[in-house]
């Protein structure tokens, strides 16, 4: 049976892994937003950015960052698993504080561009997840990538290609797929600049 003085490691060893590695603290604020997303309905209706009333709720522009579609299940799975391999690596790359301020400031800004070209709500991490990919590929952009396993590519090709197809087609197509594209893009933009800013220091 465990000793207090054991299980008082515990606790803290636990907590020391969230103290520098704020990537894996950010995933398990995600995944218990989504749960409390499931168990209390108006949980969603408080945090969920709306360019109608975001004027009258300016924290959504970082709330809607860690809710998710309760709908839609690959939308927080995909998410996840994307955050879990790359956000660690950026994190590592430049440092707890900067990583921080790419997660935040990546979803303000996103957030902001999409309330000026949109009227739909919106919730996800894409956008930040998209910042961090390509904050990343501008840092070490012949990071090889295995896409679903076994399909080899770089970083780069990951962080700029496949958005032409994924985001920026369906947008010149004009397809209403329940998608924010174009916050996708936004977080694109501000991990490039993000990415170059750091690159030359």
């Amino acid at each position: 049976m465990p000793t207090m003085e054991r299980l008082k490691n515990v606790d803290t060893n636990l907590f020391s892994v969230f103290a520098h590695n704020y990537s894996y603290l950010l995933l398990f604020i995600m995944a218990f937003s989504f749960v409390l997303q499931l168990l209390i309905p108006s949980y969603t209706q408080l945090l969920v950015l709306d360019p109608q009333n975001v004027l009258e709720r300016p924290w959504t522009l970082v709330t809607y960052v860690f809710l998710h579609s309760t709908q839609d299940f690959w939308h927080i799975l995909i998410n996840l698993l994307v955050f879990v391999f790359f956000a660690p690596v950026l994190e590592h790359k430049v440092g707890s504080t900067k990583f921080l301020l790419i997660f935040f400031l990546s979803g303000i800004f996103a957030g902001i561009g999409w309330c000026f070209t949109s009227s739909y709500p919106a919730v996800g991490a894409s956008a930040v997840i998209y910042a961090i990919l390509t904050t990343l590929a501008v840092l070490m952009p012949r990071l090889r990538v295995y896409l679903f396993g076994f399909v080899p590519l770089e970083l780069w090709m990951i962080a700029f290609i496949l958005p032409l197809f994924y985001d920026v087609l369906p947008l010149m197509m004009g397809l209403q797929d329940g998608i924010a594209h174009a916050a996708h893009l936004y977080g694109l933009l501000f991990g490039l600049i993000a990415g170059l800013s750091l690159k030359d220091k």
